[in-house]
């Protein structure tokens, strides 16, 4: 072994595709009437089942895909996903999909909150960098959309079926 690990497409890909469903799921559970009704129970499940589904996708694109040119590009179009508090890690509001992957790995706190009567929220993560409190508003079916594509694109051009 050369020192290097790489996840395939397909698998991120999947990952990608998990996040997508569980954030729609999100208001079916708990903005719909169901069968089980609402619990805290449910409620801290969803949440971690979120935050791992999102770890995973975050840890898979940082190990393999640190290397492609849009990985650290702050114009490719990852800013429509999500809003920093603060203006975020470079000071203009602008951030990268490395940026997005650091802070959903660096997170102490990924969660939903349920807010009654609004459909599609965003998802929040809450950390702390040298000190100081760092938030991002995310918004997981957007950035899940986006890596879909950006997965299609890296694909394409290394002419794989």
């Amino acid at each position: 072994m050369d020192g290097t690990y790489r996840i395939g497409t397909d698998h991120i890909r999947s990952l990608a595709i998990q996040c997508h469903a569980l954030d729609l799921q999100f208001d079916l559970l708990f903005n719909d009437s169901t069968i089980c009704g609402y619990s805290d129970r449910i409620y801290e499940t969803y949440n971690r089942l979120l935050s791992t589904a999102l770890l995973n996708l975050a840890v898979s694109i940082r190990v393999s895909l640190n290397g492609e040119p849009l990985y650290k590009s702050r114009e490719s179009g990852i800013g429509a996903c999500g809003l920093f508090e603060d203006d975020g890690p470079h000071g203009d509001g602008s951030f990268s999909i490395k940026d997005v992957c650091d802070k959903l790995i660096h997170a102490d706190q990924i969660r939903k909150p349920i807010e009654p009567g609004v459909r599609g929220a965003g998802c929040q993560l809450i950390g702390f960098y040298q000190r100081k409190q760092w938030e991002l508003g995310l918004g997981v079916q957007i950035l899940a959309e986006w890596v879909l594509k950006w997965l299609d694109e890296i694909d394409d051009r290394a002419g794989a079926p």
